[in-house]
């Protein structure tokens, strides 16, 4: 594997599948791509529907548009998707293989079970992203 950035119809369907799951955000994709993995921060972003001739900052990646409450990252090699975020005061993740399923685990490395509501979001992002990621990405 020799990509050095995401290619641009990845990052532009990416950043959908999330957007579709967090109404009023968008997201900024930073990622790490190595021979064997890759490594995506989701930034989250707050689309506030302001006049383009009265708006406060014009760049819509600004801090002051920042909404870190809904960041997760991404963590994708050799079939294996784990997705982490923030989930109230703790940090989750979960994460998925074809022959395992899904398995959750709190900031202690402890398996829980999947956390409410937000954990079916997580498992339908990470549904919609698996297939794209194995048809970007092979390792």
């Amino acid at each position: 594997m020799n990509i050095q950035s995401l290619p641009l119809e990845f990052e532009l369907a990416a950043s959908q599948i999330a957007a579709q799951h967090y109404n009023a955000a968008r997201y900024k994709l930073i990622s790490t791509i190595s021979s064997n993995s890759i490594n995506i921060e989701f930034q989250g972003y707050f689309t506030e529907k302001f006049d383009p001739r009265n708006r406060p900052e014009p760049n819509p990646t600004d801090k002051f548009y920042r909404n870190e409450k809904i960041d997760f990252t991404l963590f994708y090699s050799y079939n294996r998707l784990s997705l982490s975020g923030r989930w109230r005061s703790a940090i989750l993740s979960v994460e998925y293989t074809a022959n395992n399923g899904y398995t959750w685990i709190n900031e202690d490395g402890e398996e829980i079970t999947r956390p409410y509501p937000d954990g079916e979001k997580f498992e339908i992002i990470m549904a919609q992203l698996y297939p794209l990621l194995q048809q970007y990405f092979t390792f």
